[in-house]
């Protein structure tokens, strides 16, 4: 999965770093934050994610400059350009190449402070996936409901301004337009079940005829035959009514013949014939007549 932003820190900073992810997240950046890590291996999957990802926030402190996780995933940061984005939470230097680079201060913030390089960060994000003007939208309150609007409707692509348009289908219960693939897929469906949905297909695609220029037009029209659409679904239509006609013919023609008779005068089904021959009318199996003895023998007391 693609993310906007891979968030890094230390074991030590991760209650920052998820403060940082809910701040980033509602402004609707997708954010990627391990917050289930508890060791410091940075494996092929982060290498991945962090490769994915189009801009990498890093988080530098005393803890995170001692952290080869950090310094692993900043290093794949640093080596993408325009990639990594770097925060200070203290007055900790990080060594080279970080040290060159700029870092935003945001040490103290809160869920209620927010310092001056939170919003730089966020300017910064928000140049790199071309959106603009989210300082404002921050700082609206809650009862800024009409200044809210008026930021969405002058930004209608924003990522903010698409969930807020999703949102109020919702409490209208108005249903999201089905993806692409699942409309071609509907169409496809459509257009096998054959002449109907290829004739309405066809109407429905067909240019829209003033009354002016339909008066001229029909005349030419009125002789022409059926279109191609409706030509291959009446012959496919009749293709399956003759051959449902021919099976029942077919079944009722072998139905109707009579069954072979063999010597004995019976119908000649499964081997019925070879029996009269093994064991004539009026006769029993020699293995019934032949009469069954009992060998002698010594007799064997077995009660002691």
């Amino acid at each position: 999965m693609a993310y906007d932003v891979f968030l890094v820190s230390a074991l030590a900073d991760r209650d920052m770093a998820k403060l940082i992810a809910r701040r980033l997240r509602a402004l609707k950046f997708k954010v990627w934050l391990d917050q289930k890590q508890t060791d410091e291996t940075f494996d092929a999957k982060d290498a991945r994610d962090a490769t994915n990802s189009k801009s990498m926030l890093v988080l530098w402190s005393k803890d995170a400059v001692q952290s080869d996780w950090v310094r692993a995933a900043a290093s794949i940061g640093h080596s993408l350009p325009g990639t990594l984005v770097q925060a200070g939470l203290d007055k900790t230097i990080p060594y080279e190449p970080f040290k060159k680079d700029k870092r935003h201060a945001i040490g103290g913030m809160t869920s209620r402070k927010t310092p001056e390089g939170f919003y730089q960060i966020v300017d910064e994000l928000g140049d790199r996936h071309d959106r603009t003007d989210l300082r404002a939208w921050m700082g609206f309150k809650k009862s800024d409901e009409e200044d809210k609007d008026d930021w969405l409707k002058a930004h209608p692509t924003d990522p903010l301004a698409i969930h807020a348009e999703k949102q109020r289908q919702k409490k209208l219960g108005v249903k999201p337009a089905p993806a692409a693939a699942a409309a071609g897929a509907a169409a496809l469906a459509a257009a096998a079940v054959g002449g109907t949905s290829s004739a309405a297909k066809a109407k429905a695609n067909a240019p829209v005829v003033s009354p002016m220029k339909a008066a001229v037009v029909r005349p030419a029209v009125a002789n022409a035959g059926p279109s191609d659409a409706e030509s291959i679904g009446w012959g496919t239509i009749g293709g399956i009514l003759a051959s449902i006609g021919l099976m029942l013919l077919l079944g009722w023609v072998f139905r109707s013949e009579p069954l072979p008779m063999n010597e004995a005068g019976m119908p000649a089904v499964a081997n019925s014939y070879r029996m009269m021959e093994v064991c004539p009318e009026g006769t029993l199996p020699q293995s019934l007549l032949k009469p069954r003895t009992l060998e002698t023998g010594p007799i064997i007391n077995d009660t002691e």
